[in-house]
């Protein structure tokens, strides 16, 4: 034998390392080895054939393999012997070997070695199982998806989809096949295509969740709004491996919260007009009857208290408002001088609570106005209020104003803050007279979270 490094033939001792050497790596093989003569006799074999036969090497050589594996000269790995031997060529198959009660199923490549044959094979029995089981459960996945009446889709990493399911088709109005890859891009309204396209690079380049509502047209050419949510996947080794979503067609939606939206819109403007036209009314029949100036001045700040609770409400589709926005609005005639500081954390009222509130805090602004702190240059009110529960407690407190007992509540201003807050809020305000001025102090529940 030549030194396979090239020079001179090697010597006898140096070719029976190397004999012994390949000898030692068969052996080690976790697949199984056997090498047959002419006559498909058992020549050599490895430590994983024989625990494939059942059988020591020492007990196995010169037997006819096909009588030692039970498998029979008909077997399929007998007609691959036989065809090797024939045609000197490498064949590979894979094949089912039943030894005894038990199957499993090899992966078998024979080849020609010097007048007979080898073959090599490795049991792919748990391999295949696998690739059945993860079959089985992609078909069951995909059967599930296409079942639900949601949308959904599922993309690569590099934003192409992979799949989607009849519920996205029928929103898109298009086929599965036309939708799939970078098609489905198509049915992208052009004015919008280049918004989607910077939400989607983000959502890739950061491997972030994404929302996206924009128009996507039909085949027919009708514009439906659709709104998408992906949120990003990986793989065990944790690579981003695209985003997986649902979309919803949302067209009905948004026509029917913008024809909401219009006749919420015209209603305040017609109740701001119809407060309007009661105020001139009240004005003009005050004036008429000669009633005092007081009066309607009285009359008037009331109506106004009520009008600034309405267009808080307004401005939150009458779903609630926040305190801070309340008190600002109602004290808003009265703030222009720095008199008045208010301070408290976010407070959430209902309607109700708010519209109640806006008049008593109306009806103790006109009074302090009239006789209390606000009425004398130096004056001054501070509104507070602090949560506790699912309540408030709020706190008006004068000082520096005129005697106190010329600042008490008039007759309507009493009742308003006794029993009309007591229907209203559950409880009636608290009102002490102090030296340094009035304190009113009222209770009133938060909107529901």
């Amino acid at each position: 034998m030549a030194d396979p490094r090239g020079g001179r033939p090697l010597a006898a001792a140096e070719v029976g390392r190397l004999d012994s050497r390949s000898q030692q790596i068969i052996a080690e093989l976790s697949e199984g080895f056997v090498s047959l003569d002419t006559h498909l006799r058992l020549s050599d074999c490895n430590a994983a054939a024989e625990r494939l036969l059942g059988r020591k090497r020492e007990t196995l050589l010169g037997r006819d393999f096909f009588e030692i594996s039970g498998l029979g000269t008909n077997s399929a790995l007998a007609k691959l012997a036989r065809l090797v031997a024939d045609t000197k060529k490498r064949e590979d198959a894979e094949l089912t070997y039943q030894n005894g009660a038990r199957s499993r199923l090899i992966a078998v490549r024979a080849f020609p070695l010097d007048d007979g044959i080898g073959a090599v094979w490795r049991d792919i029995t748990g391999e295949r199982a696998a690739a059945r089981r993860l079959l089985l459960s992609e078909a069951r996945y995909r059967e599930i998806a296409d079942g639900i009446p949601t949308a959904a889709w599922l993309s690569r990493a590099n934003g192409k989809l992979e799949f989607i399911n009849q519920a996205m088709a029928d929103a898109l109005g298009r086929s599965r096949r036309d939708l799939l890859g970078d098609r489905w891009l198509e049915a992208v309204d052009p004015a919008d295509r280049a918004r989607l396209l910077r939400v989607r690079a983000q959502a890739r380049a950061e491997h972030t969740s994404f929302h996206y509502e924009g128009r996507f047209l039909r085949p027919d050419g009708a514009p439906r709004v659709i709104e998408l949510f992906g949120r990003p996947r990986f793989d065990a080794q944790g690579a981003f491996g695209g985003h997986v979503g649902i979309a919803a067609d949302v067209t009905d939606v948004r026509a029917a919260e913008h024809r909401q939206q219009v006749l919420i819109d015209e209603l305040n403007h017609r109740v701001k007009n119809t407060l309007a036209t009661v105020q001139s009314l009240v004005r003009h029949t005050l004036q008429e009857h000669g009633a005092p100036k007081r009066v309607e001045r009285d009359v008037t700040e009331r109506l106004l208290a009520l009008a600034a609770a309405h267009d808080v409400l307004s401005r939150q589709h009458w779903e609630g408002a926040e305190l801070t926005d309340v008190t600002n609005e109602v004290l808003r005639p009265h703030r222009h001088s720095g008199q008045v500081s208010v301070s408290g954390p976010e407070a959430r009222l209902s309607p109700k609570t708010a519209i109640a509130l806006a008049m008593g805090l109306g009806e103790l602004a006109a009074n302090a106005a009239k006789h209390g702190a606000l009425s004398a240059r130096g004056g001054s009110v501070a509104l507070s209020w602090t949560k506790s529960g699912d309540a408030i407690d709020l706190e008006w407190r004068e000082s520096g104003g005129p005697p106190v007992a010329a600042a008490r509540l008039s007759g309507f201003g009493s009742v308003l803050l006794g029993r009309l807050l007591a229907v209203e809020l559950g409880r009636a305000a608290e009102v002490s007279y102090e030296p340094d001025g009035l304190i009113c102090r009222i209770w009133a529940p938060l909107a529901a979270a």
